[in-house]
């Protein structure tokens, strides 16, 4: 809805956004305040950040949907970063679920101050509606610290338009090491025939071999398998004009799209991702192809242990990519508050704010020059992960955001629901390729 705006929220680590009834977990906002307190410090060990010399006060509007979980945890530990660097700034969150069409309340005279999205496609849409922030950037220090392959990621055009604060990473197989253990099977196969073959042996010991959640989890399989058997630059060139939709190789990832759902439980359409990653945190399914985001979740939902319990690598045939969707804010022309958007800004782009905000969500900060001693401050997922961050080829993700604008990848995700039905790998590519 247009112009709606959401509950008042004080820039507080302890109290939570007003109207709302989804608790905070206490262990994920006391880490996240933690990890402000040491980050700060270490921070201050490592280069000077630019200042922006001013102190802001006022209402800051941002548009985003933390509204739960992990992500939730992560916004408080966010904002009690911002409460250190703009402390008489009020944050108003304008619901990513209300506002569902950034580009409508781009385009009206209040425009929030600021609002997130996934750099790529979808930033190059709303581009007409950003302030270009390269001399911004550079007396700010925004872009300090960012790898080279995520920098075209935030450009549309000749100009930068957006700060990243952290990054999920969406190429991931996730496993139940008990049902695994029971099958002999492969926590990490290598490509997507060698998770086909672990499948079967799952499948042999009477259990549902992989957790699906809906047909958005199914995209991803048709995603996970398109990658691996183009890599990054084809697979990237099949969401372009007459991109090679009738190859041998999309035909081939299509039937192992195919195979790999034949060793899943039926796909409902109202499931999701949670209730894929509760048939394998409770060892009803062997293997899960999600995001980073199951990590937290497993861990705070049915308290398993990361590494013991669960275990995590890349998705088969994509060990070299870091696919992933980054958590990007913009500077909206016509911004009411803007000197309280650029104080979120450059909490959005500092240390600091980037490992609260990562810290507590179990993700991984944009920036890659974080300070040694700051690794304890995250889990063992998440200390993989930066170092994956460090060495992995940034990519944008299709089902996850980036990669395409929002009608598209609507469209693709129709055209995976609709699979579900009729497996027809040529309808699909027909229809993927129409979208």
């Amino acid at each position: 809805m247009v112009g709606r705006r959401g509950p008042f929220v004080r820039c507080s680590p302890a109290r939570p956004p007003a109207g709302s009834t989804v608790p905070i977990r206490r262990r994920s906002v006391l880490l996240g305040g933690i990890a402000v307190a040491c980050a700060t410090a270490l921070a201050r060990c490592g280069p000077a950040e630019a200042s922006s010399g001013n102190h802001p006060a006022g209402l800051l509007e941002v548009t985003c949907d933390w509204t739960s979980g992990p992500d939730r945890n992560g916004l408080q530990a966010l904002l009690a970063a911002l409460k250190g660097h703009a402390p008489d700034v009020t944050f108003v969150t304008g619901d990513g679920s209300t506002d569902a069409d950034p580009l409508t309340r781009l385009a009206t005279d209040r425009p929030p101050d600021s609002l997130r999205c996934a750099g790529g496609a979808e930033l190059a849409e709303l581009a007409p509606h950003l302030e270009p922030l390269d001399g911004l950037a550079r007396r700010r220090r925004w872009t300090a610290g960012l790898p080279a392959g995520l920098r075209p990621r935030l450009r549309a055009g000749r100009a930068l338009h957006g700060v990243p604060a952290g990054v999920r990473r969406t190429n991931l197989l996730w496993s139940n090491p008990r049902v695994l253990a029971d099958a002999a099977a492969d926590p990490a196969p290598a490509d997507p025939g060698l998770l086909i073959a672990q499948l079967q042996r799952v499948t042999a010991t009477g259990r549902p071999a992989l957790a699906v959640g809906g047909p958005a989890e199914v995209l991803q399989l048709a995603e996970t398998a398109l990658l691996a058997a183009h890599g990054p630059d084809a697979f990237t060139a099949l969401w372009q004009p007459d991109g090679p939709w009738r190859t041998p190789a999309t035909t081939a990832a299509l039937r192992v799209l195919d195979a790999l759902l034949a060793h899943a439980a039926p796909v409902t359409p109202d499931a999701d991702w949670t209730d894929a990653a509760r048939l394998l945190g409770t060892g009803q399914a062997g293997y899960l192809l999600t995001g980073d985001w199951a990590d937290g979740w497993l861990r705070e939902n049915l308290a398993l242990r990361a590494g013991a319990d669960y275990r995590w690598a890349a998705a088969p045939g994509t060990a070299a990519l870091f696919q992933s969707r980054a958590d990007v804010f913009v500077l909206p022309r016509g911004a009411h508050h803007r000197d309280a958007a650029l104080a979120w800004l450059d909490v959005c782009a500092s240390l600091d704010g980037q490992i609260a905000l990562n810290g507590a969500r179990a993700a991984v900060p944009a920036r890659t020059d974080l300070p040694e001693p700051t690794r304890a401050l995250f889990g063992p997922y998440a200390r993989w992960s930066l170092d994956e961050w460090q060495h992995g080829r940034p990519l944008d993700s299709l089902a996850h955001g980036g990669l395409l604008t929002p009608r598209r990848r609507t469209a693709a995700l129709a055209a995976a629901t609709a699979f579900t039905a009729h497996r027809d790998s040529t309808r699909l590519a027909r229809d993927l390729a129409a979208g």
